[in-house]
């Protein structure tokens, strides 16, 4: 298994790294697809992935932290793109929900990494809450659709149409939540060959204890559900998932 989108390089892992990665590594997670998301997090990510080569690095600019963003760090990441292996470029895109983010800037970042990722061939790594619509726009504007959009959550007709480009999806924790019958419903429409996992650990503790910082060991229990819920077998929805990662990321 790889997760397909985790924070490794946050701080709330600073104390027990390397045995929550030997831990999940224990029960066959064997990478871990770690997005960069400010300019000040590059190096610690870099020198994560020289002690750790299971962390497999991505750089980018993160909507949440559009505030500490300074337009040069554009040319910067450009510059790290050319220097730096990087399997994607992101974490980026637009978030709509947390209030306080000024769009019109958010929508400068993402349009220049959006153009970066064309530079560099790269995969782009989105982030899409409460922006389903203006991220697929951004994409379609600059026509560029290999993309993945982590802890996909969109309608039915969204993911119809984006599915259509190309477009990938991961899911995490939320759909282990039993309550969560419009997601399972989702889940359940896209193609097997769209689908990745992921944690985002240490975010998105699972249900029901929210409360629990989320660990990358629960990347298993995320896929065992997802073999539940759409009467799959485990070990093929493994295998497939880990071709969809690996052929999307190039690794």
């Amino acid at each position: 298994m790889i997760d397909a989108h985790i924070h490794l390089d946050d701080k709330r892992f600073d104390k027990d790294r390397e045995h929550l990665i030997k831990q999940a590594q224990d029960a066959g997670v064997n990478a871990f697809i770690t997005p960069g998301v400010s300019v000040s997090g590059f190096s610690k990510l870099k020198n994560l992935t020289k002690l750790n080569p299971s962390i497999i690095p991505s750089y980018g600019l993160h909507p949440y932290f559009i505030n500490q963003h300074q337009k040069d760090d554009i040319k910067y990441l450009d510059m790290w793109l050319s220097a730096n292996q990087s399997c994607a470029l992101g974490e980026c895109g637009l978030d709509y929900f947390l209030k306080g983010l000024d769009k019109d800037l958010q929508q400068f970042y993402f349009d220049a990494q959006i153009e970066l990722a064309k530079k560099h061939s790269l995969p782009l790594i989105l982030h899409a809450r409460g922006a389903v619509d203006a991220v697929f726009q951004g994409l379609k504007d600059a026509d560029y659709f290999n993309a993945m959009i982590h802890s996909y959550n969109g309608s039915i007709q969204q993911t119809k149409q984006m599915l259509d480009k190309g477009i990938k999806f991961s899911f995490g924790g939320a759909i282990v939540n039993p309550n969560a019958h419009k997601l399972h419903k989702l889940v359940d429409y896209c193609s097997i060959d769209s689908i990745m996992f992921e944690t985002d650990a240490p975010d998105q503790s699972l249900h029901p204890d929210f409360k629990q910082r989320n660990e990358p060991v629960n990347l298993l229990k995320i896929i065992e559900f997802y073999a539940k819920i759409t009467q799959q077998e485990l070990t093929q929805v493994i295998n497939q998932s880990e071709r969809v990662v690996r052929a999307f990321f190039s690794l």
